[in-house]
């Protein structure tokens, strides 16, 4: 991963005032308050007004329906309107990160040719995505697809940027530390004459990757758990669906539509999760052979060197979370399907006690 891909993003997100305009050399460059504050109306208004559309469909859907599809957009509005509002207020966070990021010893791949490939790939399935699914509901729908949902285009939009953002970032942290457990193996050959200029540097370059955890968590904590209450809801209402009532009006498209939705959203959630825990294991993995390296000094100076830096990757590396609710792991992903398991058969239950 290289900040060229970061560049590459910013560039697509500040469109919509989603993300800081680009990474210049002295620093960021951020949209006006006053663009933001337009963008954060316009979403507003678009979600008010399609409502409006909308409402003979949510009449005649069931209450669990209802709650569901409701819930559902009110996350997504306060998705959007958190994404624009975050950019706009936190910039001094933004331009330590980047700072942070530009310091650390990352191999960025800026000497590849297609360094944009994943981002390349990545859009093209959002679009293919997005041209399917408007295929099949004005089909359905005619014009009214487009006044009902015209809206969500945008807002699924800024949903894809946050995605491939928190993942980019992730990767690029996730670089570091490898990087820095290399550094670390290498003094494991070299147990009988450490370099204390190294050492420091390696205490050093850990402390600058845990503060760039800590502003991550500050940044994307709150995305993330709207991210996955997002991810679950729609999920429980698509699954919903298929598997309850209406079933005959789920044609082949319909069905392919839903399962695509329901891929796309687990994979850009789950993604990130996985990510943050593979960090963890890999700091894990630093501290064992941290101890290996301990316990092969024969000279009492190195042996408190790297006891120091034992107490540094003990102490001050951060877990990542979704706004300090939980800690995100793989614990995380089997949380969310046993609970949109549970809470599918408690709507189904509940559906099929109303209609006898």
């Amino acid at each position: 991963m290289s900040l060229k891909l970061v560049n590459l993003v910013f560039k697509f997100g500040s469109l919509l005032a989603l993300t800081p305009a680009k990474i210049e050399k002295h620093g960021l460059g951020f949209p006006s308050k006053i663009y933001a504050l337009l963008w954060i109306i316009l979403f507003t208004a678009g979600v008010s007004i399609s409502c409006i559309y909308r409402k003979p469909f949510y009449e005649e859907m069931t209450l669990v329906e209802l709650i569901l599809q409701v819930v559902t957009d009110v996350v997504l509005l306060i998705l959007n309107i958190s994404i624009i509002t975050i950019t706009a207020t936190k910039k001094r966070q933004w331009q330590k990160f980047i700072k942070i990021l530009k310091t650390l010893k990352i191999n960025q791949e800026n000497e590849r040719k297609f360094w944009f490939l994943s981002f390349l790939l990545a859009i093209t399935m959002y679009i293919l995505s997005k041209i399917y699914e408007t295929y099949i509901w004005s089909s359905v729908l005619g014009v009214l697809h487009y006044k009902m949902y015209a809206v969500e285009y945008f807002q699924f939009y800024a949903q894809f940027i946050v995605y491939y953002l928190i993942y980019v970032f992730l990767k690029l942290i996730l670089n570091g530390v490898e990087n820095l457990s290399k550094n670390i193996k290498l003094l494991k050959v070299r147990s009988n004459r450490l370099n204390s200029f190294t050492l420091k540097s390696i205490k050093r370059e850990f402390c600058a990757l845990s503060e760039c955890i800590n502003i991550f968590n500050n940044i994307f904590g709150w995305l993330i758990l709207l991210l996955i209450l997002f991810c679950f809801l729609q999920q429980l209402a698509y699954l919903h669906s298929l598997t309850a009532t209406n079933i005959a009006e789920n044609t082949v498209s319909i069905v392919i539509f839903k399962i695509m939705q329901i891929t796309w959203h687990m994979v850009g959630t789950f993604i990130s999760v996985f990510l943050c825990d593979l960090v963890e294991q890999r700091v894990k993995n630093m501290q064992m052979v941290a101890h290996e390296v301990a316990a092969n000094c024969v000279g009492e100076k190195e042996y408190e060197e790297i006891k120091l830096l034992l107490g540094v990757i003990n102490n001050t590396f951060p877990h990542f979370t979704a706004a300090r609710y939980f800690n995100l792991n793989r614990k995380t992903i089997l949380g969310i399907l046993n609970a949109l398991l549970t809470f599918l058969i408690v709507a189904i239950q509940f559906e099929n006690s109303s209609f006898s």
